[in-house]
């Protein structure tokens, strides 16, 4: 699977600590495509990835939407779920 990401999902990613070898490689393998950053996974780590970043996904009690620190988590599960 390869997902075309923006900037801040990038530093989102790189920020996580905690983060399995396998995963961190892909990660540092993050290139830059046409409109964004190029992040290529197998099926297996699209899911690893996706429930590793929810954990760090906060709703605002306001609103009921992702805070601004978790919105770029937010939209990589969506793109990951789109690439399925």
């Amino acid at each position: 699977m390869q997902l075309t990401i923006t900037q801040d999902i990038v530093d989102a990613l790189k920020s996580l600590g905690h983060v399995p070898d396998e995963l961190r490689k892909r990660f540092d393998g993050i290139v830059k495509a046409d409109g964004g950053y190029l992040l290529k996974l197998s099926d297996d780590e699209s899911i690893e990835l996706a429930e590793l970043v929810q954990w760090h996904i906060s709703n605002d009690p306001a609103t009921g939407k992702p805070t601004a620190e978790s919105a770029p988590f937010g939209r990589l599960i969506a793109l990951i779920d789109e690439a399925q």
